[in-house]
This record gives C-alpha cells, sequence and structure tokens, in this order.
C-alpha cells in the first residue's frame, strides 16, 4: 500500500474512532455546528445510533439545506441507515436533481411515521 493511502487510512480510522467514542449529544453538536470531519466519518456514526426524533429531524433539516453535496449525500445514507429505509438510494435525496423536492417529501412522511412530527 503506498505511504498516502496507509496515512489517509489511519486517519479516517482515528477520525472514526473518536466519532465513536462521542456520546449522541457530541455527535449532534458537531453536525450543528459543521464540524464533521474531514473523512465523512461523522455520517457511519450517527448511522449506528438509535433513530431518535431530534436526530432524524436534524439529518432531515441538513437535507433542506446548502450544505456540500457530499455532506448531504452522507447525511441521506446515515438517515436511511437510521430508518432501514430501503425506499430511495442516498443520491436521490441529496444530488441537484428535479427529483429531489418529491423525494423529500416522501422522506418526510417516512420520518414522521418513524419518530412523530418534527417539533417546530
Amino acid at each position: 500500500m503506498s505511504d498516502w493511502r496507509s496515512r489517509y487510512e489511519d486517519a479516517a480510522d482515528e477520525e472514526a474512532a473518536r466519532f465513536a467514542r462521542a456520546t449522541d449529544r457530541q455527535l449532534l453538536e458537531a453536525v450543528r455546528n459543521g464540524a464533521t470531519g474531514q473523512y465523512y466519518t461523522v455520517w457511519r456514526a450517527l448511522a449506528a445510533r438509535r433513530a431518535t426524533a431530534e436526530l432524524c429531524w436534524l439529518l432531515y433539516d441538513l437535507l433542506n439545506s446548502d450544505r456540500p453535496y457530499l455532506e448531504r449525500y452522507h447525511c441521506a445514507a446515515a438517515l436511511l441507515q437510521l430508518l432501514h429505509c430501503d425506499e430511495f438510494e442516498a443520491v436521490q435525496l441529496s444530488a441537484g436533481w428535479s427529483t429531489v423536492p418529491g423525494n423529500l417529501a416522501r422522506l418526510r412522511r417516512i420520518v414522521e411515521a418513524a419518530v412523530g412530527p418534527a417539533a417546530r
């Protein structure tokens, strides 16, 4: 394995371990503050948690934000895993496609069915 690849994988593993050790509250705050890491590992840590209303609605709101595509993509993948939802692929909820708003509306109903309405 090349040296750069080994360093990259080691750094990603360290980041993943740090997020895995974090509390639910720390992960939610990291996402709210945009401190999601360099290797997109926060999303795997979130997907491994229990699907709570606060977490699911935070991720849903992020999907509707202007965050960068890759962040929204990994967010979508985490939310779909939390919901055990196979109706969509992550790209169908995060890309700049004309179908995304309708998909997000359908996902909203799925989130509501799973964890209840958003607390607003």
